[in-house]
């Protein structure tokens, strides 16, 4: 028992050893800081291309991440708060789109429509994710994160309220025809005028259809699947 404790307290210390040794910070070279880099210009952190080495401007993109996402400010990453970055690149961009829980698997932990908390929105089995990453939004991120998030989220949101329109449809065609040719021009207009206003393309004008759509397919899944508001 003496030699197993013994053991254990080798491999905590040989673990605690590798984590400080692995905090990337001015002055660090290497794969890992080749990886960060290019997450962080991806992401728009950092401009030019990555080279391996934690320079000034490797810092002081890691500090406007930090600040970002509402850390302190250190320049420094210890590997847990690397992977994070690697979690909101593949958060942002999608790189690992597809590897969440089933259908099935869903259905066991969320309820069967969304609906809005005086604390925050609760969604249901089919948007969940959605949802995640449009509490994203949320940050600070630069134009560049925000546009590649937005390009994302857009037509999923789009996607959604389509299929839930269709759901409608199934036992009022008639009246979800309706208030679906309401919806899209009401999208239309709202749309052109935030073209007209920031530009076509711009950040502002994808956060805001983001926002907007996100807002329209909460509010149809509460209306469609909650007792309160059921349609049907």
């Amino acid at each position: 028992m003496r030699r197993l404790l013994i053991c254990i307290l080798c491999l905590s210390l040989l673990c605690s050893v590798a984590q400080a040794a692995s905090v990337m910070k001015r002055g660090s070279r290497g794969e890992g800081v080749l990886e960060l880099q290019e997450w962080l210009i991806e992401l728009g952190y950092l401009d030019g291309e990555a080279d391996g080495k934690f320079g000034k401007m490797t810092e002081a993109a890691v500090k406007a991440y930090q600040k970002s996402v509402k850390k302190k400010q250190t320049g420094k990453l210890t590997a847990a708060e690397a992977d994070e970055v690697m979690y909101l690149w593949m958060d942002i961009t999608g790189a690992m789109e597809g590897d969440g829980l089933g259908e099935d698997e869903l259905k066991e932990i969320y309820p069967d429509g969304c609906a809005w908390t005086e604390a925050e929105t609760e969604y249901c089995w089919r948007h969940f994710e959605l949802g995640r990453l449009y509490a994203l939004l949320s940050l600070d991120l630069p134009e560049k994160a925000v546009l590649l998030l937005t390009e994302r989220l857009i037509p999923q949101y789009e996607e959604a309220i389509q299929a839930l329109y269709d759901e409608w449809a199934e036992t009022d065609p008639d009246v979800a025809a309706e208030q679906q040719e309401n919806f899209e021009t009401f999208l239309a207009e709202h749309e052109e005028q935030m073209v007209n206003a920031y530009g076509a393309g711009s950040a502002t004008v994808m956060k805001d259809l983001a926002t907007w759509l996100h807002s329209t397919c909460v509010d149809l899944c509460f209306d469609i699947h909650t007792a309160e508001g059921n349609l049907f």
